[in-house]
């Protein structure tokens, strides 16, 4: 009997989803074109390592590019690049993108990233990636 009231308290893993994005270009107010990243938190992405990231064009996005840094001190005005997903580094423009974030190594408990999402002609995003372990 006890074994069976262990076996019912434990709780099933939960099985973690993908995070899936679409790249668009909006006008704001001041007439400025702006990237907007659709998908869940605005493209700040908080998850574990491994899991998928993807992100495609919207139908007036024919291309963009992805940079990442490191995650900047207040007082540091240009910080190093940095890859927060598995090799390879996306280079040059894309249309569509995935791929998986990086694990933290052994020891660290988190990474943290800034990347932006360039696409020709409109102000860039530039949210963020805090990776768990």
């Amino acid at each position: 009997m006890a074994a069976k009231k262990k076996a019912a308290r434990k709780k099933k893993a939960k099985v973690l989803g993908n995070f899936d994005y679409r790249i668009d270009v909006v006008t704001d107010g001041a007439g400025d074109d702006r990237v907007v990243i659709v998908g869940k938190n605005d493209g700040n992405i908080r998850g574990k390592g491994g899991r998928k990231v993807t992100f495609v064009c919207g139908p007036d996005v024919d291309r963009f590019k992805i940079v990442c840094t490191e995650f900047p001190d207040n007082d540091d005005d240009s910080p190093p690049l940095a890859w927060a997903f598995e090799p390879p580094v996306a280079t040059g423009w894309l249309t569509s993108f995935e791929r998986k974030l990086l694990k933290p190594e052994k020891g660290a408990s988190q990474l943290i990233f800034k990347y932006s999402i360039v696409v020709e002609g409109a102000i860039a995003a530039d949210p963020a990636i805090i990776i768990d372990k």
